[in-house]
């Protein structure tokens, strides 16, 4: 059955430079570890993709549109629908006082990224008083291999809910939210290991936002609960 815009899938994927070979996503946690790229502490599996959100690269994107669920497939993607080409007018010379005043002088070494006015770069080399900073993407240029597969094409209305707090909250399990339909609003059960969560207002209301958009555009309120219960006393 083929897929459409605003389809929500669950994708397992490894991506990598074909030059290099140089794992830059998984959400295998197997594969991280090989790569070295493991991060303690994330929750590894499949992914939610809202097709034609635009939360991952064109030429992925548009991989996934032409494919069915539980097919595995292995594709190349070149840079114009990655991360774009090269551009040597991104490639400038600094002098190095006026870089110490948006980044710190330990970042400005070979290689490093950086964040200057809000705009991330690399740095490329260091010469006395001059900085070569490169503003194009650090894969800008490269081939890029995908090997992934479709793990499940999610139907339900409860079940896409759950998957989108739980892109926002990975080390929380979808199944510990508790979602139900009141007419026309969504009542949303937060377990207690979510109430505490840094930024977790902010968190509530990016998901309700994408509710009313990929949801039920027709929906009136997205309404949270948070309980505490009693403790036991011995």
């Amino acid at each position: 059955m083929p897929l459409s815009k605003g389809d929500f899938i669950l994708v397992e994927y490894t991506a990598k430079v074909k030059e290099t070979g140089q794992v830059i996503e998984t959400t295998s946690e197997e594969e991280a570890k090989k790569a070295k790229i493991y991060e303690e502490g994330r929750k590894y599996g499949p992914l939610l993709i809202i097709l034609g959100e635009g939360r991952v690269i064109q030429g992925f994107e548009e991989q996934l549109l032409s494919s069915d669920v539980g097919e595995e497939k292995e594709v190349e993607i070149p840079p114009e629908k990655a991360y774009g080409v090269r551009d040597p007018n991104k490639v400038r010379i600094v002098p190095l006082r006026e870089l110490r005043k948006h980044v710190d002088v330990s970042s400005i070494v070979p290689g490093a990224i950086v964040n200057i006015n809000g705009v991330p770069a690399v740095i490329r080399s260091v010469t006395g008083g001059r900085v070569v900073v490169d503003f194009n993407h650090p894969l800008a240029g490269k081939t890029l291999i995908y090997k992934f597969k479709i793990v499940k094409k999610i139907e339900d209305e409860k079940e896409k809910i759950k998957y989108l707090l739980h892109r926002q909250l990975r080390g929380i399990e979808p199944d510990k939210f508790k979602v139900e339909r009141k007419d026309d609003s969504i009542v949303i059960e937060m377990p207690s290991e979510a109430i505490f969560v840094e930024n977790i207002q902010y968190i509530k209301s990016i998901v309700a936002s994408e509710i009313f958009k990929y949801v039920d555009p027709n929906l009136k309120a997205v309404k949270y609960v948070e309980s505490f219960e009693k403790s036991k006393e011995k």
